[in-house]
């Protein structure tokens, strides 16, 4: 690289600009992935707090406690029970029966120039009801 630095034509010049820019753009869509990949393991997180939660109570009846995690971790993401086999129509699950919570995000991630891919994270947790209702 030293060589071409020192070669008094202007095309070691633009090689080396060229070889710059592309790093800058390897970086900055490097730095783009690994936060989608930070953003996948935080939300596997709060699944399982989740669904910890839930277990414990024996229902899936905890929008409030949801709403809380939401603010608290200030992720804006969408949440489902689908998958769970409910004791009654009002969320509440029997002792043995398992909770599935999965979570969806959508992010979009900057690209080379004015282009933004649209990423849709999803994570799930599953857990075992710890309750039994009469």
């Amino acid at each position: 690289m030293l060589k071409t630095l020192k070669n008094k034509k202007a095309e070691g010049y633009i090689d080396t600009a060229v070889s710059v820019m592309i790093l800058a753009f390897v970086l900055i869509f490097s730095v783009s992935v690994i936060s989608v990949v930070v953003l996948n393991q935080n939300m596997k997180a709060v699944a399982d707090q989740i669904v910890d939660y839930a277990t414990f109570k024996g229902t899936t009846a905890i929008d409030s406690y949801i709403d809380g995690i939401k603010t608290e971790r200030g992720l804006a993401f969408t949440h489902s029970f689908a998958g769970t086999e409910w004791y009654k129509s009002d969320g509440r699950v029997q002792l043995g029966d398992e909770i599935v919570c999965e979570l969806t995000y959508n992010i979009s991630i900057l690209g080379f120039g004015e282009f933004v891919f649209p990423i849709t994270v999803q994570t799930s947790s599953s857990g075992i009801s710890q309750v039994y209702w009469k």
